[in-house]
């Protein structure tokens, strides 16, 4: 497994997109970066994830058709009690104000 590390080789790896996903990525990963400054923002597997003490906490899968953020299964902050089905990932093909919000909170409660 080959793994790239920092802003610049996720940001790179962002970049590859297809223009329409291409912002939306960046503006994911600045997000991300913004809400939780202790995660490590590397490339594996091809898809750039945000880890903190060697675990996964959220990742960007650029797609032709869309781009998905998701978190990893250890810890979900979506994850709703008494719920039987969690989600872990959505796919996105904009972003506004309201769902950039969500997403800032739920990774602020993914590393809290």
């Amino acid at each position: 497994m080959f793994t790239k590390k920092g802003d610049s080789a996720v940001l790179a790896k962002l970049g590859e997109a297809p223009a329409q996903y291409r912002e939306i990525g960046e503006r994911l990963h600045h997000i991300i970066r913004d809400s939780a400054p202790s995660l490590e923002p590397i490339v594996r597997w091809g898809l750039p994830f945000y880890v903190k003490d060697g675990k996964d906490i959220c990742y960007i899968k650029p797609d032709k058709d869309f781009i998905a953020f998701g978190f990893g299964e250890v810890v979900n902050p979506a994850r709703e009690e008494g719920a039987r089905m969690h989600p872990v990932a959505w796919t996105l093909t904009s972003l506004d104000a309201a769902t950039e919000a969500k997403i800032r909170a739920l990774v602020e409660k993914a590393v809290a």
